[in-house]
């Protein structure tokens, strides 16, 4: 069956990509369309003139020998055949060589071993081999291990060998990751017949992994259907509200659109401007994304009414923009210009919201249709028109990129289970921010960093001997999320000194991946038994905040079993070089139960009724102290049920007493070290009874 191209004549000399909206629609239903034979079979023959025919490049004879072969292979050659035309065709779709459409019919019979590496190697040619070889090397083993069980050290390494595996083999040829990641596209839709275990490990890492990925390699087909098909098994429920809300009047809204798009393309060219206006999709990820972050109901997510514009050069881009915002009333908050400042992905487009004809919201993307072609096939386009330097660069970017996050190869290797997939997410992800150095030198760092996190990034030392900071000029908390446009001064000492506590992730110094792995590296330099030492003492003076005694010796040795560790020593050694969180020594040290029985304070086994603690602050009187106080408790969601306080004239310090409602021993010790980091504090304590 054919690929259906757009309608439109081509205002470039280049294929049109407009068409690859409708194509892509046909490619997620490909099974159920495919032509066939009387005999109920895949009609090979009219399926490769048809993509052969969207894809004048394809070598037709290869990819009819290569489905002819896997027919060929007995009962299960034609289930085989079907699933690797459902790749190929996604392969297809963006644009790829025969080399990567054969490989995504091998695939599978590769994969199960119904087929040889080395055979397949021999009769299709040295390039399909490395490819085949490479994507199955990904498959050995998992990205992420989805047990709750902590990891040992080399479970840890082999993840992220796996995960170094597959970037190198993307930097040496990135069609390995475009198979590779149109192939867990595949898995995904085939998840419903999954068991539930194995259908949340696909979404997991399609969710932290593949789904960023491919948006850091702007291959935007790929991205949404990673983001819908891991939203539809991670959070079932939420996913089909959504879809059930899209689904309603979807024709009476479609038939909307389509009369707006017609209207702005019809006043565009009457102006001069040779655009093409069509409605965009309506992605169910990017919908609930935005109703999370701007905490909105579906009817306000302006995304769900969007047209796109497209325009032959970027002069018109902002000519239409001047157009459309003369046509319909602006909306000021929602308009980014990502063509004078393109994301880190390389993606450019200008987006505004506007009032329309009808009192309601719509989105509006202006953008060329160079610009459009990458933001559909990203580094896909480098296999599809090589005509010059200038189309090379956003491929040559991408590829800059991969370099860059296999540099950190290292760092990820000693990173825990959990940690993991959060570094994955963050050098996939493009959401950063801009700040500077007192002598205007620009840094990107990930959205959330903090000082401690800026000082890492300027240098190693500058981390390790970092004491303070200003931002624009004031002291900042080490802690405290930066934001794009910052001036950001670290005050350091005379020697280096980091701090274990930035390594605990509740308190939030430090959320670089390469930031920690620094400060990890300094104190597992240092002397085991200065380590051990440092460890049992954060342990011990946790516990006597939380009115708790020390454990008895058998308590640290079962504890130590617990997590892994094999005495009493290394499991103090692992809490004080950082590789062990305090609140999970706490919580081995202290199981809940024994909490109970200890504090009388907790309900008992079964009840749901938390009960009221009292906690005692005394901090430097400062103003805003309170303020700071009750923010904190209403990001950790504790209820504040009452609280007195005195302050002294003659000390200058503040007495604060807290009465809070917790549930557990964790959430207790959460709050207590909360406010033992805010500015000023100098003691919290759990009050004893």
């Amino acid at each position: 069956m054919a690929f259906s191209t757009c309608s439109r004549t081509p205002l470039t000399s280049k294929p049109s990509v407009c068409s690859c909206a409708a194509e892509w629609r046909r490619v997620v239903k490909v099974r159920g369309d495919l032509a066939r034979a009387a005999d109920g079979r895949v009609d090979i023959a009219g399926w490769v003139d048809g993509l052969v025919a969207a894809h004048g490049k394809l070598e037709r004879q290869a990819v009819a020998d290569a489905c002819e072969f896997v027919r060929g292979l007995g009962s299960r050659g034609e289930p085989y055949l079907e699933s690797g035309i459902e790749l190929a065709e996604i392969v297809g779709a963006l644009h790829l060589d025969t080399a990567s459409i054969v490989s995504a019919l091998l695939y599978r019979p590769v994969r199960v071993g119904l087929v040889r590496s080395e055979d397949a190697r021999s009769r299709f040619g040295d390039d399909v081999g490395h490819l085949l070889d490479e994507v199955l090397r990904m498959a050995t083993t998992s990205l992420l291990e989805m047990s709750n069980t902590r990891l040992q050290t080399s479970e840890r390494r082999d993840q992220a060998d796996n995960v170094r595996r597959m970037l190198i083999a993307m930097i040496d040829d990135a069609r390995v990751a475009v198979l590779k990641l149109a192939e867990r596209v595949v898995a995904l839709r085939a998840a419903k017949r999954y068991d539930e275990e194995r259908r949340q490990r696909l979404a997991r890492e399609a969710h932290l992994v593949f789904a960023p990925l491919a948006n850091r390699l702007g291959i935007w087909h790929l991205k949404w259907e990673l983001e819908d098909l891991a939203l539809r098994y991670l959070a079932p429920d939420i996913y089909m509200a959504i879809a059930r809300q899209l689904d309603g009047r979807r024709e009476e809204r479609e038939a909307r659109i389509n009369g707006l798009a017609e209207s702005l393309q019809a006043e565009l060219r009457e102006r001069g401007i040779d655009a093409v206006v069509h409605g965009r999709a309506k992605h169910i990820y990017s919908i609930w994304r935005k109703m999370r972050s701007k905490n909105v109901g579906f009817g306000e997510v302006y995304d769900v009414r969007a047209v796109r514009v497209l325009v032959p050069d970027i002069a018109q881009c902002y000519a239409a923009l001047g157009v459309i915002h003369t046509q319909w009333r602006h909306v000021p908050s929602e308009f980014d210009d990502y063509i004078a400042s393109p994301k880190e992905n390389g993606y450019r487009s200008i987006h505004t919201a506007v009032v329309g004809p009808d009192g309601r919201t719509l989105e509006v993307q202006v953008r060329t249709h160079e610009m459009h072609e990458q933001a559909e096939l990203g580094v896909c386009a480098h296999w599809s028109y090589k005509a010059g330097e200038d189309e090379d660069r956003p491929y040559a970017q991408k590829m800059d990129w991969l370099r860059q996050v296999v540099e950190w190869r290292d760092d990820v290797a000693r990173a825990d289970s959990q940690s993991l997939g959060e570094e994955l997410a963050e050098l996939f992800r493009d959401e950063r921010i801009y700040v500077s150095t007192p002598k205007g030198h620009v840094l990107d760092l990930a959205e959330g960093a903090t000082p401690v996190d800026f000082a890492y990034r300027v240098h190693t030392e500058v981390g390790h001997r970092c004491r303070s900071a200003l931002v624009n000029g004031r002291p900042r908390p080490l802690n405290e999320a930066l934001d794009t446009g910052d001036r950001v001064e670290i005050v350091t000492g005379d020697a280096p000194a980091p701090e274990r506590h930035w390594l605990d992730l509740h308190l939030g110094y430090v959320r670089s991946g390469r930031a920690r792995e620094k400060i990890l590296d300094w104190f597992r330099c240092r002397d085991p038994e200065v380590n051990e030492r440092a460890g049992r003492d954060r342990l011990l003076a946790l516990l006597d905040a939380l009115a708790l005694g020390s454990p008895a010796a058998a308590r640290w040795q079962e504890a130590a079993r617990t997590l892994g560790y094999p005495d009493e020593a290394g499991f103090c050694r692992a809490v004080g070089a950082g590789d062990c969180q305090t609140l999970d020594a706490l919580e081995a040290l202290h199981p809940q139960t024994e909490y109970e029985l200890q504090m009388e304070l907790l309900p008992a086994p079964g009840a749901h009724d938390p009960r009221i603690y009292r906690i005692v602050m005394i901090a430097e009187d400062r103003d805003g102290l309170l303020r700071d106080v009750t923010e904190l408790l209403s990001s950790l969601h504790v209820p504040l049920v009452g609280n007195t306080g005195r302050a002294d004239p003659i000390t200058g310090r503040a007495t604060l007493s807290l009465e809070v409602r917790v549930g557990t021993l964790r959430q207790l010790a959460l709050l207590v070290e909360r406010l033992q980091h805010l500015a000023g504090v100098i003691e919290a304590r759990v009050a004893q009874r």
